[in-house]
């Protein structure tokens, strides 16, 4: 019997962590990965090493296993030298399990329901559930069905515990696998490892995608960049439907470089909403903005709960961190509908301890010069963003994650509006544009007339 090995069955990025038995296995990315092949020997190996283990394989509905992971294990045990009959060692009905020769078990079952994520028992005494592989958990409501799931089994799992999860990227980053991801990411009992089809030698790329396949990623990638992104790449991308499309974040997210000539703050309160500080800094000679400093905070959602006067204290020490580094006065622009904030912030502005705030209420919204009739206020200020994006005029630091996942996420209405029904965090993207609105007609003429920083096409190879 020829030996197998497993760098001919396993693609060479996943080959770091293979043999790894750290407890919390992550693998994410974009589509053809190699992730699931990869968990699939994995368990098929360690379950042919020690005929005690068993296994529980999960993803959210029950019948989407029959033709993916109970597939992708049939197919591991058979890539090792082991084939499993038909109706003695796996079902021919919906019923899922597999028994290997040596008598130990795969067991199936979903995450939609999370009263039925309990009972979990091996099929013999002297066996354990060592292994959980968590297939496509972007799928799952959110992070608590694991955490029920887990409860369940590592009753039953002995000395030692293993669990795979395995997921490709939600184009949006409010998808609570990122916040899960960098849970994950600080804990020392855990891997995180991204993994793209590409990450892997062209050979191996061809052997287990195929030419086919390979063929139409490569149109994809030059017909419809964002699709591709988003889907073999595993990156946020502006798909159909989305506002800011002129957003990048290799153009438009960049480290702060503190020196402005002109500073403000936009503020947003929200009472069952977030309430949103943003800080925008105006480069020298009006040659862009920068977003260098936001503070988020939300009741029963981030930190303590809080009211209209700890928020008018959150506002004094957010604007004197800032003049403390800057040494400039501080143009805040508030929603003078709520009075009882605008005064209160107002009244202090006039005092010694806080003289470098003005106060401003908000400026009369108006629609984007040039913009047609049709077009809203608010889809102005949306096409004013996008026309920022695109000429790299504004920028924002990277801890601005709050406002950075808002842009990433927001989407139109049925009438073609920008979204407003929290579907997004429309409070950041609010808070935001305070800082602006009052300039957008002067920021508008500057991005207008100002030279192209595109270099010239060089012709000197063009003969006639």
């Amino acid at each position: 019997m020829s030996n197998i090995l497993i760098s001919d069955i396993i693609a060479k990025p996943h080959l770091e962590h293979f043999n790894s038995m750290i407890p919390n296995q992550c693998d994410h990315g974009g589509r053809a990965g190699y992730k699931s092949s990869k968990n699939a020997i994995k368990i098929a190996l360690l379950m042919l090493q020690n005929p005690n283990i068993e296994v529980m394989v999960l993803r959210q509905d029950y019948s989407d296993h029959k033709n993916t992971t109970f597939r992708d294990l049939i197919w591991a045990f058979q890539r090792l030298g082991v084939n499993l009959e038909a109706g003695v060692h796996y079902p021919n009905g919906n019923d899922l399990w597999i028994r290997l020769p040596q008598g130990n078990y795969v067991h199936f079952d979903q995450m939609k329901v999370k009263d039925k994520l309990k009972g979990y028992r091996p099929t013999r005494p002297e066996n354990v559930i060592n292994i959980a592989w968590f297939f496509e958990i972007t799928q799952y409501t959110d992070e608590s069905y694991i955490v029920e799931a887990r409860s369940g089994i590592m009753r039953e799992s002995g000395d030692w515990f293993i669990a795979l999860y395995e997921w490709n990227d939600a184009p949006k980053l409010s998808d609570w696998t990122y916040e899960f991801m960098d849970k994950m990411s600080k804990r020392e009992d855990a891997y995180v490892k991204k993994t793209n089809y590409n990450d892997a030698p062209i050979w191996q790329q061809v052997d287990f995608l195929g030419k086919p396949l390979m063929k139409e990623i490569e149109i994809l990638n030059s017909i419809d960049p964002e699709q591709y992104k988003s889907t073999y790449l595993g990156l946020p991308a502006n798909l159909a439907g989305t506002v800011y499309k002129m957003f990048n974040r290799k153009r438009n997210v960049k480290l702060a470089t503190n020196n402005y000539i002109d500073i403000t703050v936009g503020v947003d309160i929200g009472a069952n909403d977030a309430t949103v500080f943003t800080a925008k800094g105006v480069r020298p000679n009006y040659n862009g903005i920068e977003i260098f400093k936001t503070k988020y905070h939300k009741n029963g959602v981030t930190g303590q709960i809080k009211s209209l006067s700890d928020y008018v204290d959150d506002l004094m020490q957010f604007c004197s961190e800032i003049y403390a580094q800057f040494k400039k006065p501080i143009t805040v622009y508030t929603d003078n509908n709520n009075l009882f904030y605008y005064r209160e912030v107002m009244d202090l502005s006039y005092t010694n301890e806080y003289n470098f705030i003005i106060v401003k209420p908000l400026p009369k919204m108006k629609k984007l010069k040039g913009s047609k009739k049709e077009k809203s206020i608010l889809q102005g200020r949306a096409d004013m963003n996008n026309l920022m994006y695109g000429a790299g005029y504004k920028t924002i630091d990277p801890s601005c994650v709050e406002l950075i996942a808002a842009i990433e996420q927001r989407e139109f209405d049925k009438k073609g509006n920008p979204a407003d029904d929290g579907r997004s965090d429309v409070d950041s993207i609010d808070s935001d544009d305070y800082t602006w609105l009052e300039d957008m007609d002067f920021m508008y003429d500057v991005i207008m007339t100002r030279p192209s920083t595109t270099p010239p096409i060089d012709t000197s190879n063009i003969i006639e």
